[in-house]
């Protein structure tokens, strides 16, 4: 296994009750991006066989280089797969529903080798992280909601029809 120091956090989905389904109902994952702004890190990144993305940011965010990593929550024999680990700077357990972007950790992934329709890779699998530098998630409230309005219920005329049709 191998460890990934200092990157930072974002959009971590790591709830053990909550994989995400967003895009694979069947085998929801856990996930979460790590990133750096260093170009001989990202360098390094690639080098671990990572999946390594040259991004431009908007606004003030700029260039930075991303890797996307998952845990599926359901193994190949359909058994359920542990979560991720994560834990804090003294190793306590950390609630995973607050981490928030721009928070920084160290990562662990387990790597393979892998084939699939004669392609071979090197998978990278998540298995825990560390949060050295704690970035409290707070949802924001919605801007626009409903509001209590007046209702007027119309019921059809009666045209001759069957209402089947």
């Amino acid at each position: 296994m191998a460890i990934i120091k200092n990157v930072e956090l974002y959009y971590c989905k790591l709830d053990p009750k909550r994989p995400n389904a967003n895009f694979n109902k069947a085998s929801p994952t856990w996930e979460a991006q790590i990133r750096t702004r260093d170009k001989e890190v990202a360098k390094k990144w690639k080098e671990m066989d990572l999946n390594v993305k040259l991004m431009e940011g908007e606004g003030d965010t700029g260039v930075y280089y991303r890797v996307n990593l998952k845990k599926k929550s359901i193994k190949e024999d359909e058994t359920p797969a542990s979560p991720v680990t994560l834990v804090d700077g003294k190793l306590q357990p950390l609630d995973p529903n607050s981490i928030g972007n721009g928070s920084i950790g160290h990562v662990r992934v387990f790597q393979h080798d892998y084939e699939f329709n004669g392609k071979k890779g090197i998978a990278s699998i998540l298995m825990a992280i560390q949060v050295i530098k704690h970035v409290i998630y707070v949802p924001k409230p919605r801007e626009d909601d409903f509001s209590e309005e007046d209702m007027e219920t119309v019921m059809p005329e009666d045209d001759g029809k069957d209402p089947a049709f």
